[in-house]
């Protein structure tokens, strides 16, 4: 025991590679004012976007309102949301989440809760082989701010049956719909966030339709 305890004591090489790296730490100030830069833009044209859209939203959906959040810690990492359209009371949700999440993924995504929720189903299910939800998941997570992207969290739309999908929602009691970006996908270097926020809002808001 005492042989383990002395063991244990002592750094790993591992470790200490880690605790001499230091670029992260000195990149990462520069990198995340990056991401909020393109998040404002994006921001910025949703609040375009929104001027044109026919969608009935429900009353009280902020339109003109950008919502940033800021964040050091979201299981370990850094992290920033960007929220245009919102709306948030206890029982309703209407929000299209930006989320760029450090070492994960940029995710865009719509949550949805209220009174509408059967109308949204409904349309989900007549949208769901359509081609533009082929790279979109549904949240089968308990909370809305699940952001682990698991085979238990999030089910992809075009593989899940109508059923599933129609039993996922009843059990949750909202919607979820994400569309990620992982960081580690090569085409991340050259994505663009401000059409591929909008192209995603212009697809997932599709099932909010009247």
């Amino acid at each position: 025991m005492e042989n383990e305890i002395e063991k244990s004591s002592h750094w790993s090489s591992h470790e200490i590679k880690l605790i001499n790296h230091v670029e992260v730490f000195l990149r990462k100030p520069g990198i995340m004012k990056k991401a909020e830069q393109y998040l404002n833009a994006l921001g910025d044209a949703m609040i375009l976007e929104l001027a044109q859209s026919k969608i009935p939203f429900p009353p009280e959906t902020k339109l003109e309102k950008i919502q940033l959040t800021r964040g050091e810690n979201h299981k370990g990492f850094p992290y920033l949301s960007l929220d245009i359209p919102q709306m948030f009371t206890k029982t309703e949700m209407f929000t299209f989440r930006t989320m760029f999440w450090w070492g994960h993924y940029l995710g865009f995504s719509l949550i949805l809760k209220g009174i509408d929720l059967p109308r949204y189903t409904d349309n989900l299910l007549k949208e769901k082989n359509n081609s533009h939800f082929g790279n979109v998941y549904l949240s089968a997570a308990t909370t809305p701010w699940e952001w682990s992207r698991t085979d238990d969290n999030f089910k992809n739309i075009h593989e899940t049956s109508g059923e599933e999908l129609q039993k996922i929602i009843e059990t949750v009691e909202y919607i979820k719909l994400v569309r990620f970006c992982p960081v580690n996908d090569e085409s991340f270097k050259k994505l663009d966030w401000v059409p591929a926020g909008i192209s995603s809002w212009r697809d997932l808001s599709k099932i909010t339709e009247a």
